[in-house]
């Protein structure tokens, strides 16, 4: 419940006014727009459902580090989108194709601000880490999987390399932070339960 909040108080930062910067560099203008990739780059809601179904099923370690890493990976990023808001300029969608009707209806309903760090590129990079600490032999269809939807937010316009980047950098904060966080907690959870059953005997 509190990781479905985390999710639905992106909405509202997407909404906020205040000072706008632009990490825009000289080769972002080199990067095509190709509006077929917003399918791999809407496809990482898909990626999370498979992934949180798998992830909160498995030992408890790995339950706790899952949650502790989405729920840090949301919270720095909010923090960054609401201290530092940044703009992607976004150009125009002409094709009649049904991707580029789809890219002019993600233009319409997702506001061009919130780019650093990518909550795209962040989040599927840190499930490419979790699947691993599942030891699962899928996790290589996975990684190439965020491979796209990484490459995605940029063939689409929706963020420029420096939220790459940055995406990739809180990824990685989330993950290993998560990972000594879970340690403590699953340590803790245990030696009482420890402590419980002898207790009780």
């Amino acid at each position: 419940m509190a990781l479905l909040l985390l999710f639905y108080a992106y909405l509202p930062l997407n909404n906020l006014r205040g000072p706008v910067h632009s990490l825009e560099l000289p080769v972002d203008d080199h990067i095509p727009v190709m509006p077929a990739f917003v399918f791999p780059y809407l496809s990482l809601y898909l990626l999370l459902v498979i992934s949180l179904w798998r992830l909160l099923q498995a030992e408890t370690r790995v339950f706790v580090i899952t949650a502790l890493a989405i729920g840090l990976d949301l919270a720095i990023s909010y923090l960054v989108f609401l201290f530092y808001q940044t703009q992607v300029e976004r150009p125009t969608i002409l094709g009649s194709d049904v991707s580029s009707g789809i890219l002019r209806w993600v233009y319409s309903n997702d506001q061009p601000f919130n780019a650093f760090p990518s909550l795209h590129t962040s989040l599927s990079a840190l499930l490419v880490l979790l699947w691993g600490r599942v030891g699962s032999r899928i996790q290589p269809i996975i990684a190439l999987w965020a491979v796209f939807i990484i490459a995605s937010t940029l063939l689409t316009k929706q963020h420029y390399i420096a939220d790459v980047l940055g995406g990739i950098a809180v990824a990685l904060v989330s993950y290993y932070g998560a990972v000594r966080l879970g340690s403590f907690a699953v340590g803790g959870a245990n030696e009482r339960l420890v402590f419980w059953r002898r207790r009780h005997r």
